[in-house]
């Protein structure tokens, strides 16, 4: 008992100096200026130390991503699929059980997690997964990382691409108008050439023909007119036809296979629904986002049955385009719903993928950089369709290419290149019409110029590409050269 007692004595006896201490401490707090501004430096100076341990901390863990990432680019990951699992499964357990043991430890968890992504075959599911799974502040690092890696691959982009053998680079240049500067893409030439000389020639990434011309004289793959021998599949609803086995082989296994063929040939089927509408609405551009989506995933599909990857994926290339702001229409969320629902049983992801913003951005980058394919014939058949722009300066097109490096060629009244399909297919070459020195830009006109005046020049490129032209032929027709020198 007598031991109890003193210990609660003792209890009591802290208790009673604790909140002496108090009263006394609050006392001079109240009474004391001298106190007070001790008291208030000492509080800063706690204040400030924590802010510098925090900013030290910030900036260690920033060091520890950019390093992480540069040491993640260097290393060589398994090819093999079992190896590809094997791997994946070890650094996703050697994550977990890092950041199990506390704070101290999520930044060498998050980069095996981040490691874990570069053999994944689906990136983005296992980021969902992630995000469900692993700590919030672990996430975020591995989410940093991958920013950091999205942040240097841009500014890479272009020290390599377009490749040194296309003769041209892409450079940012400032140019003067009559009422603003401002900055633009430009291609510039790397080398001297005279006129009649090929600068480059290019593959399209995706193109279509007029659908008033699908299934009839012209090649629905490489746009070719036919020379009497056709080839085409009968699985294929869309009804294309080949000018050789090759362009057959090629369509179906980039694209055709997984659009428009089904064991469904009814007309209700969602591929036989985006048929009609390609050709009874005589549009090709919904077609050629359906051709573009396909052979993303079909480079997706490639990249993991051959273990190869290439630097710069295809939407690498085209994201950094200019594009036309298309406002939705009923017309366009038709069209968006006939992907997504040619889609989504067939690449689990993709109905989410075709938002109505990114099928918009899509529209309006064909609209922009979009290449009239033309040829000598006279085709009286074809109309033009001032819904779906394309640059052209001949007068007959059959229909309609997308190009990586061509798309940065700026509009001129006076151009000093042209667009030319020597083969009389959608493979386009880059020609030049002036003499053209290394350092130059390369520039071809959208339009047909012909006799036009200026103000009937610029009255269609400021409806079709929404700017006003300054190049040196429309500022010496209109006198605004002298104004901007």
């Amino acid at each position: 008992m007598d031991i109890k007692k003193s210990v609660v004595l003792g209890i009591c006896a802290v208790a009673v100096v604790g909140i002496g201490y108090a009263v006394y401490w609050d006392y001079l707090r109240q009474t004391d200026p001298e106190f007070r501004r001790k008291l208030k430096k000492t509080r800063k100076k706690a204040a400030k130390a924590k802010k510098a341990a925090a900013e030290e901390s910030k900036v260690r863990a920033a060091d520890f991503l950019r390093k992480a990432v540069e040491q993640v680019g260097n290393e060589n990951f398994p090819t093999d699929v079992t190896a590809k699992e094997k791997y994946f499964m070890e650094q996703v357990a050697k994550g977990e059980n890092l950041f199990a043991k506390g704070e101290s430890d999520y930044l060498d968890a998050a980069l095996c997690f981040y490691k874990a992504l570069k053999v994944y075959p689906n990136p983005v599911e296992l980021i969902m997964i992630y995000q469900k799974t692993i700590p919030e502040a672990v996430f975020n690092l591995v989410y940093e990382m991958m920013s950091i890696e999205v942040k240097k691959k841009q500014a890479e982009y272009f020290e390599n691409f377009p490749p040194k053998e296309m003769n041209v680079k892409v450079e940012e240049v400032s140019q003067r108008s009559t009422s603003d500067d401002h900055v633009r893409r430009a291609l510039i030439s790397t080398k001297d050439f005279a006129p009649g000389d090929v600068i480059f020639v290019e593959q399209a990434i995706a193109s279509a023909l007029d659908p008033s011309l699908e299934g009839n004289e012209f090649c629905s793959y490489c746009l070719k007119e036919l020379n009497g021998s056709e080839f085409h599949d009968e699985s294929d609803l869309f009804g294309a036809i080949y000018c050789s086995e090759s362009c057959r082989e090629k369509a179906m296994t980039e694209y055709e296979t997984l659009l428009f063929t089904t064991r469904d040939d009814s007309r209700s089927s969602k591929e036989a629904r985006l048929m009609e509408s390609v050709k009874s609405g005589k549009v090709k551009y919904p077609l050629m986002i359906a051709r573009f989506l396909a052979k993303m995933v079909h480079e997706e599909t490639q990249k993991v049955a051959t273990g190869i990857e290439e630097e710069y994926s295809t939407w690498d290339h085209i994201e950094r385009l200019r594009f036309l702001a298309v406002n939705p229409s009923d017309k366009e969320s038709k069209e968006i719903k006939l992907m997504r629902d040619l889609f989504e049983t067939k690449v689990p992801g993709m109905e989410e993928f075709i938002s109505e913003e990114r099928y918009l951005m899509l529209k309006g980058k064909l609209l922009y950089n979009a290449y009239g394919i033309h040829t000598e014939h006279n085709l009286g058949t074809i109309r033009e369709n001032l819904e779906e722009t394309v640059r052209s300066s001949q007068p007959t097109v059959i229909g309609a290419g997308f190009y990586r490096v061509a798309s940065y060629l700026a509009h001129s009244c006076s151009p000093n290149t042209e667009v030319r399909f020597p083969d009389k297919n959608n493979v386009l070459s880059i020609v030049a019409t002036k003499p053209i020195r290394t350092g130059d830009e390369l520039n071809v006109s959208y339009i047909r110029v012909g006799d036009r005046d200026y103000s009937n020049r610029r009255n269609e490129l400021e409806t079709k590409w929404r700017f006003k032209c300054t190049c040196t032929k429309c500022l010496e027709e209109t006198g605004e050269i002298d104004t901007i020198a």
